[in-house]
């Protein structure tokens, strides 16, 4: 029998509550710190709610992990059509890496906490290597988007040096925070951006079914 779409709605809202709140309680206590119970009272649902949703406490943890890494995806995709906008406008390097840095800065930083627990998760919990491999592969794709419409002969080589630059500029600024961080992120990128451009001229932004 199928259930009322009405029905299916608000436990589709009740399931990405719980995710939600999964989310939080990673930011706060860590993977170690996860139960059922921080979850469900962090919701402010019911305890049984969590494993009606989800088998395991693992189950969950990557669910809210490939939240996170859904979220990344999409900020990835506006990134890449934004470069093929910023090259019609005949953009500057500058204008291509200020909006990279926009981009990788939006998330808020409960979010990048989450992350980096995931990334060093992956050692013991090989459930999360899949979300946390799409997080570092979406960042990739788009940053060798820019990157290929900037001119860059090697774009995928290029996008690994960027993005591990941005990684530790990330992980740095949870860790030891100061007024300066954005500035020093965006010059930062442009030395990495221009050591992998030279003298080369902007190309046409290869179509996003190529990037992906």
């Amino acid at each position: 029998m199928t259930r009322p779409r009405s029905h299916y709605s608000r436990g589709e809202l009740r399931k990405a509550r719980v995710l939600d709140a999964a989310v939080e309680v990673i930011a706060d206590h860590g993977l170690e710190g996860v139960t059922h119970r921080a979850i469900a009272k962090a919701a402010d649902v019911p305890l049984s709610t969590t494993s009606y949703f989800f088998s395991s406490l693992d189950e969950l943890i990557g669910a809210a992990v490939t939240r996170i890494a859904d979220g990344i995806l999409q900020a990835a995709e506006s990134l890449v059509a934004d470069a093929s906008t910023l090259r019609r406008a005949d953009a500057s390097i500058d204008d291509y890496v200020d909006r990279l840095v926009d981009v990788v800065t939006a998330p808020p930083g409960r979010q990048l906490l989450v992350q980096f627990e995931a990334y060093l998760g992956t050692t013991r919990r090989p459930d999360l290597i899949e979300p946390v491999q799409r997080i570092v592969d979406a960042y990739e794709r788009a940053a060798a988007t820019v990157l290929h419409s900037l001119g860059a002969s090697e774009p995928e080589k290029a996008a690994r040096h960027l993005v591990a630059v941005l990684d530790g500029f990330a992980l740095q600024r949870i860790a030891h925070p100061r007024p300066d961080d954005r500035e020093m992120l965006r010059d930062a990128v442009r030395l990495v951006a221009r050591g992998h451009l030279g003298g080369a001229e902007p190309a046409d932004p290869p179509s996003r079914s190529a990037c992906s």
